[in-house]
């Protein structure tokens, strides 16, 4: 299990950076077969492409606009889709500015107006940081966090569950999943945020989706919970997807909503998805 000890390793230790961290978690997934996990290292070190639905530590986030003239513009919305090497030194940037009188209202005008007129939303998102405050420091400094918490995470439990063998480490499929599926969160190339996908499209998936978001803790984790239960899969494939995405959130991985237990969520989704599936 060498490579899996050099990426518990790594993600424990400031030694080795994010970026080389990620490279050795694509190397890892290559050798494992998930080409999940290996897209979503690659979208970290590459930026997240408009189709891409973003991991929940990226955003979408709405921030105050001090100084805001009407209701309407008192919040902004942004989204880190820049490569993370890039969204650790938009950081540095708005530190630097730290102190200084700005115009936040104006800012976030004129990236509107650059959006609108445009220019790719990662650039003006940049030129936004330069000229204001508006994106703290502290959120641009968390998406480096979250990624070498998930890493590790991602590592402990395929250290768990993997074996040696002649060829290498190998780890069923069902567990590679769980694993994978728990830790991130996020589906590669179903959409962007607020799209519906067309699997969900119909009366019976909305109901469904309404439901399940009473449990878990956004709309986009109650879509991805949809998905699991109206993919078509036989029988007992069904059963062991919902039952992983039952651990997932039991385990924490997939919040559930405000309020509500852990156990109880995941014992509510396989409610849920038992009676929409007349098991």
């Amino acid at each position: 299990m060498d490579m899996l000890d050099d990426v518990v390793s790594g993600a424990s230790s400031r030694t080795v950076s994010t970026p080389d961290l990620l490279r050795l978690v694509q190397t890892l997934a290559q050798d494992l077969g998930s080409p999940e996990l290996r897209s979503w290292a690659r979208a970290e070190l590459t930026g997240y492409l408009p189709e891409h639905r973003l991991p929940t530590y990226r955003g979408p986030f709405a921030l105050p606009v001090e100084g805001a003239s009407d209701p309407a513009s008192a919040t902004v919305t942004v989204e880190l889709r820049g490569p993370l090497a890039e969204v650790s030194q938009t950081a540095d940037l708005v530190e630097r500015r730290c102190g200084d009188e700005v115009d936040a209202s104006g800012a976030v005008d004129r990236y509107r107006a650059r959006i609108a007129g445009g220019i790719d939303p990662r650039i003006a998102l940049m030129r936004l940081c330069g000229e204001s405050s508006v994106v703290p420091p502290p959120l641009l400094r968390s998406v480096d966090e979250s990624v070498r918490n998930r890493v590790l995470d991602i590592a402990l439990d395929l250290r768990a569950v993997a074996h040696p063998s002649s060829e290498g480490l190998t780890v069923s499929a069902a567990a590679l999943a769980l694993v994978v599926d728990g830790a991130l969160g996020l589906a590669p190339g179903h959409g962007a945020p607020g799209t519906t996908p067309p699997l969900l499209q119909d009366a019976a998936a909305a109901d469904l989706i309404d439901r399940m978001s009473a449990v878990l803790a956004d709309v986009h984790r109650a879509e991805e919970a949809v998905r699991i239960v109206l993919e078509d899969e036989p029988g007992a494939v069904k059963r062991n997807s919902v039952q992983r995405l039952a651990n997932a959130v039991r385990a924490g991985r997939i919040p559930a909503a405000p309020g509500i237990h852990p156990d109880d969520a995941a014992d509510r989704v396989v409610d849920i998805a038992a009676r929409h599936l007349r098991w």
